[in-house]
């Protein structure tokens, strides 16, 4: 068997391997703002548009009664009186709408897993695009597969993992002479994350850019019209999406884009970046720059004009979250993660050609002794911050929504934050967020809901017990939290009955499961669909 038959066999186990451990190791629940906010949006696409409409809204006197009636995920719609609309982009939820639909309301778990065994199979693809070596597109790979942020994105249902299939995707058709594949391609990409577009722009100059002689030039001219007609419906859709949810083409979920970017954010997102690359990926991956600082260090590429597609997409991906809001975490790295398969492509690129110089007639076991320390890292970097254990740690809204649908009346009101979705899912309860409520209401909320025939109950996860208190316990008699909760799971996660407050009684414990007996990959939801996510239009 030929070297580039084995690479091939071993890309192939290793897609094999990162579907195993997104199933495997996944955090395959409904649970905080994006799992909750794709998961229902994608049942919500089953059933016409993403729009929920919530009489309850109506009988509440307190400010902000859309909102603080809109779970995570959701936002009162501008044009709609009493409605919900979803926060997210459209492209994950039609995708998991579609493994639904097929397997049911797990499928939806599906997505995220399967994209990762694409986006490392395609990397390898693309290596061979780009590099004669198979080597290469093997360690390529290789380095995404075992990537830190690939592998911790890969166990949460969002939509990092996702894009940077669909870019790569994009990508590698282009190079095949597929323009309208592509353009389609590059349309899901932007249905997933249409701040992304910018890709689309770089991907349209190459193809215009390389059409050679001027016998070709006709040639080339077709090829962008039909990449242009392959992403226009996700442009026009967008546009059309925009305007029917949030009354404006360019205005998103989020917000208006003045509201996101700003010049100010360049320097900390630039620090931020920076560090989280180096300590999670280590400074190797720096080594992918020599490919447009140094370009004889490496093979001639099999494409033309290659830096320029590669050298684009990744200057495209990096610009559009360089002046974005910034968030202090290692795993908002993810942002980046679309330029992934490119740059580890050129990373090995840059260690096979050093090697190849300064190592023979010993390269070859060089080259896999680094990669293999390089992958070991990268799992180990992982493990170590806890991306095998989000499986497990998610079951905690699954555990505490069984508890509550066993244990309160079906017609009442979770007072909640982080599980004000999961809560509708799994419990089939209603949901009110207490982080949205004005500061003074709080008393007369729970008197209002009491005297309405819906019993309130609170439930806080981790250090919203003390968020509660300092938000409500001055001009509230029950934001003090001065009486036992009635449940609890382990210490983290605190249910209080507001009514019945008996100071002597000791807090039931949640007990921490795993998956449902019976289910071949999560825990369908307790109703389907749950309750608040759909409604008239």
């Amino acid at each position: 068997m030929n070297r580039t038959r084995v690479s091939a066999l071993l890309a192939v186990m290793l897609s094999v391997g990162v579907l195993y451990a997104g199933l495997r190791y996944g955090a395959l629940v409904a649970g905080g703002a994006d799992s909750y906010g794709y998961v229902s949006q994608a049942f919500l696409w089953r059933h016409g548009l993403p729009i929920v409409q919530q009489t309850v809204v109506r009988q509440s006197p307190w400010p902000l009664a859309a909102e603080t009636w809109a779970p995570l995920g959701y936002r009162p719609s501008p044009r709609l009186r009493d409605a919900i609309v979803p926060v997210y982009a459209p492209g994950l939820p039609l995708l998991m709408a579609l493994l639904q639909a097929i397997a049911g309301p797990c499928g939806a778990f599906l997505v995220v897993p399967l994209c990762g065994a694409l986006a490392v199979g395609l990397t390898f693809t693309l290596g061979r695009r780009l590099f004669d070596a198979p080597a290469i597109a093997l360690w390529g790979a290789a380095l995404v597969a075992t990537s830190p942020i690939f592998l911790y994105q890969l166990m949460n249902a969002m939509s990092d993992v996702p894009i940077t299939a669909a870019w790569t995707l994009a990508l590698v058709l282009a190079m095949s002479g597929w323009p309208l594949a592509s353009g389609m391609a590059m349309s899901v990409a932007i249905a997933i994350r249409p701040n992304l577009a910018a890709l689309a722009v770089i991907v349209a100059a190459w193809i215009a850019m390389t059409g050679g002689t001027s016998a070709e030039a006709p040639r080339q001219r077709g090829h962008l019209a039909w990449f242009l007609i392959g992403v226009a419906p996700a442009v026009l859709g967008i546009g059309w999406l925009n305007t029917r949810l949030y009354g404006s083409p360019v205005t998103s979920g989020y917000g208006a884009t003045g509201d996101l970017y700003s010049i100010g954010f360049l320097s900390t997102n630039v620090r931020q970046f920076a560090g989280w690359m180096m300590e999670s990926e280590t400074p190797v991956v720096a080594l992918a720059a020599l490919y447009f600082v140094v370009p004889r260090l490496f093979p001639p590429a099999r494409i033309r004009s290659a830096r320029l597609l590669l050298g684009g997409s990744m200057g495209a991906a990096m610009l559009s979250y360089l002046f974005y809001r910034p968030f202090d975490a290692w795993w908002y790295l993810r942002f980046l993660l679309p330029m992934w398969p490119v740059m580890m492509l050129l990373t090995a690129a840059a260690l096979e050609s050093m090697a190849r110089r300064w190592l023979r007639p010993v390269y070859p076991v060089a080259i896999a002794a680094a990669v293999a320390w390089l992958a070991w890292h990268g799992v180990r970097t992982a493990a170590d911050r806890w991306a095998f254990d989000l499986g497990r740690g998610e079951r905690r809204y699954v555990d505490v929504a069984r508890f509550i649908a066993a244990h309160t009346e079906p017609d009442a009101v979770i007072l909640s934050a982080q599980h004000s979705g999961s809560l509708r899912v799994y419990a089939r309860r209603l949901t009110l967020r207490y982080d949205v409520l004005d500061e003074a209401w709080l008393d007369r909320t729970v008197e209002h809901l009491r005297s309405s025939g819906r019993r309130p109950y609170f439930v806080l996860d981790g250090g919203e017990v003390e968020a509660f208190k300092r938000r409500f316990g001055g001009p509230n008699r029950l934001g003090a939290l001065d009486w036992p909760p009635i449940a609890m799971l382990g210490s983290t996660v605190a249910i209080y009955d507001p009514i019945d407050r008996k100071a002597d009684t000791s807090p039931l414990a949640i007990g921490s499961t795993r998956r449902a007996r019976g289910s071949w990959l999560c825990d369908p939801p307790q109703v389907w669909p749950a309750v608040g996510t759909v409604g008239p239009r």
